[in-house]
């Protein structure tokens, strides 16, 4: 008959294995206190916000995101028909929210 394995013990012999995790865990904490990774993300950041290319993006998820969501549902009506026709209603209400509330249909 087989053993059963108490999951309580199991976890704690896992947790007793870590050293090794934390002494490598602590020597990449060392080595990205070394770097200036965040700086370089900061300023990249900031750069892009500057010339723009951040509303570019935004804009184009707004406008065409719709459209890859309702490719997915498309995908998805032959394997699921709900999870099809819940993707094509977001997508039906991302091309309302996208176009009519702020273009089209206020005249």
């Amino acid at each position: 008959m087989a053993r059963k394995i108490n999951p309580k013990t199991e976890i704690k012999k896992l947790l007793d294995k870590t050293e090794v995790d934390e002494k490598l865990l602590s020597k990449v904490k060392d080595i990205l206190n070394k770097t200036d990774i965040d700086d370089k993300l900061i300023d990249a950041y900031a750069d892009a916000k500057e010339s723009g290319l951040l509303d570019k993006i935004k804009c184009y998820i707004t406008c065409y995101g719709g459209y890859l969501v309702a490719v997915g549902a498309g995908c998805w009506f032959g394997k699921n028909f709900w999870v099809g026709l819940a993707l094509l209603i977001i997508a039906g209400i991302w091309g309302y929210k996208a176009n009519c509330i702020h273009k089209l249909c206020k005249r």
